[in-house]
């Protein structure tokens, strides 16, 4: 059953996908408002998604499982920042920030949480807004460091004030303290937050629409892409395997691993010179693929 769920959720996200794309090519949304439409997703409806993840009764036995998360994803972090600074080191500088930042930081928040929400419901999409916090706080220190030699200015306060960060210890708060909300609020939050995976993945079909990937399918980009989508999770799955932790942990852990390279790498190469164009590639081949790493990693999680 949870692997037909598997198979229904990427066939919906291949439709969805499809629909921005069609969209974005007959210019429904122009390039501006799709831009604009990214920023109302990062910073709108997938911080009501992960308050929404918030929302379940806390007990004392979650606690465990809470530190195991925290702990994994620290882990994988550490991992996928060894494995960035391992490899491009014959890149030209320009290319080599995307792919350093790429190697770093996957999809996990944009992509991956309405694939862990589709395949683990409520339960998963908590443990992953949990695992993506250090994810976050990395992704704004060592992997904007990429970009940034020796600048580290306000860092601390752009981590603890990104919505998605603060849609994270305000949930926690809330859950802890049992606050129980008016109707019509816990349904706003509700409504906000459903948008969240549809809006995503026909943003992420818009973007496919706006890339030209000729002349950047070269060696190195296969060697990105088997490293973001095969050996990334392959080392965190086998690592995982040696751990007594739950199937569900070790799932959340892997899927987020092999996610594809995120949206920032394309915007973060735009502001501070590195190659936009092999960035976009960069998404854009990652994303195609994991339509079919994605499903491959839960067939062999057993889910």
């Amino acid at each position: 059953m949870v692997f037909q769920n598997m198979v229904n959720m990427q066939l919906m996200m291949f439709l969805l996908v499809g629909i921005g794309f069609f969209v974005r090519k007959k210019g429904i949304i122009g390039g501006t408002a799709r831009k604009e439409l990214v920023y109302f997703c990062l910073y709108i409806t997938l911080p009501f998604n992960i308050f929404h993840s918030f929302r379940m009764d806390w007990d004392s036995g979650m606690l465990t499982a809470f530190l195991e998360v925290l702990l994994l994803s620290i882990g994988y972090n550490v991992i996928s920042i060894f494995i960035s600074f391992l490899f491009y080191h014959r890149s030209e500088s320009r290319r080599q920030k995307p792919l350093r930042y790429g190697t770093i930081v996957s999809n996990g928040g944009f992509l991956g949480n309405p694939v862990i929400e589709g395949i683990y419901g409520m339960e998963g999409l908590f443990y992953a807004s949990v695992f993506m916090l250090p994810v976050r706080i990395v992704m704004w220190s060592i992997g904007t460091s990429c970009f940034l030699k020796g600048s580290r200015e306000n860092l601390v306060k752009k981590v603890l004030t990104h919505p998605c960060v603060a849609a994270i210890y305000l949930g926690l708060a809330a859950m802890i303290s049992g606050i129980e909300f008016p109707d019509f609020l816990e349904k706003t939050i509700s409504g906000v937050s459903t948008c969240n995976t549809p809006l995503s993945m026909m943003l992420i079909g818009m973007m496919l629409a706006e890339m030209d990937p000729r002349g950047m399918l070269d060696g190195t980009m296969a060697f990105y892409t088997s490293v973001r989508l095969l050996l990334v999770p392959a080392v965190i799955f086998g690592i995982t395997l040696l751990l007594p932790i739950s199937p569900l942990l070790r799932g959340i852990t892997v899927i987020i691993a092999g996610m594809p390279a995120p949206v920032t790498t394309a915007l973060l190469s735009a502001k501070y010179d590195g190659d936009e164009k092999y960035a976009t590639a960069m998404i854009f081949v990652t994303t195609i693929l994991s339509l079919v790493t994605l499903p491959a990693w839960c067939y062999l999680l057993g889910v």
